[in-house]
């Protein structure tokens, strides 16, 4: 079993790792898995759990149902839980936060060999970095197609090039709608004591929208509506603060400049607590 980070291009190329690894009897089941959403059943199951995690708790409960529990992830909020865990032998895997979750993934099982380009750029992307020529565009492209394994085998199997030129249109149509929304759409909320801009976007708009955003500020929020709940994404810039800590208190987790988390419409009013649901 694979349980990797859902709608996250660093995710689905983890899982796209697994598959390539050891899925070669199409006998691993995978699972898209969010922040605060319901565990999975891994009884009895060698489970894999790439650029994602679960809280210590819950991951104790699945380690006392499962054969073996692997966790690769580079998310600071995880390895701050993790850790002992690890130490303990409870699991197995690796944290490092120098890394995307996809690249991890590919050192885990394909140790030596050399990363296909696209995981290259998924990893420029995801530490938001682009530092190698064309990452915006190139990312642009993938997000076009939908988040599966049977595309992403096509993808990795595309030129960067083709996939750069594919992308160059789609990325300047997404950075207007950004520029639109950000221009039009923000407003001020509380969130754990901060007012912070905030906006009401879908997923694919979040990074982009949520860093402009979070200029001058200590951060910024962006949120779409999933069910019950409301799923926030948190962004921060150099000289704003630690946004895991602030995805933390809302039982989420992430990286010191880009975190998530899920709340329910009944606690919406806890927001505003400095303290957030323990508040």
């Amino acid at each position: 079993m694979c349980i990797y980070h859902a709608n996250c291009c660093d995710g689905m190329a983890a899982a796209w790792v697994v598959h390539q690894a050891i899925n070669e009897n199409n006998d691993v089941e995978f699972i898209a898995a969010s922040y605060q959403g319901e565990l999975p059943d891994v009884t009895d199951a060698h489970a894999i759990i790439v650029d994602f995690s679960f809280k210590k708790d819950d991951m104790k409960e699945l380690a006392s149902k499962a054969k073996s529990i692997t966790v690769i992830d580079h998310h600071k909020t995880a390895e701050k839980e993790l850790s002992q865990l690890l130490e303990d032998g409870v699991i197995d895997g690796i944290f490092d936060m120098t890394k995307s979750g996809a690249m991890l993934t590919w050192e885990w099982f394909f140790d030596g060999c050399e990363p296909p380009e696209l995981i290259r750029h998924v990893q420029d992307r995801d530490l938001w970095k682009f530092e190698l020529p064309g990452t915006r565009e190139i990312i642009a492209a993938i997000y076009s197609h939908p988040m599966n394994l049977e595309v992403w085998d096509s993808l990795m199997n595309i030129h960067t090039q083709v996939l750069y030129n594919e992308g160059v249109a789609i990325n300047r149509a997404h950075m207007k709608s950004v520029k639109g929304l950000v221009d039009f759409c923000v407003y001020e909320s509380v969130i754990a004591g901060f007012t912070v801009p905030t906006l009401n976007c879908n997923y694919m708009f979040a990074s982009d929208a949520g860093n402009i955003m979070a200029s001058g500020v200590p951060f910024s929020a962006t949120y779409q509506e999933s069910g019950d709940s409301r799923e926030y994404s948190l962004r921060s810039v150099e000289g704003g603060i630690d946004v895991s800590e602030i995805a933390a208190k809302f039982g989420g987790g992430g990286h010191k400049h880009a975190a998530g988390f899920s709340i329910k419409y009944s606690d919406l009013m806890k927001l505003k607590l400095p303290r957030g649901l323990n508040g």
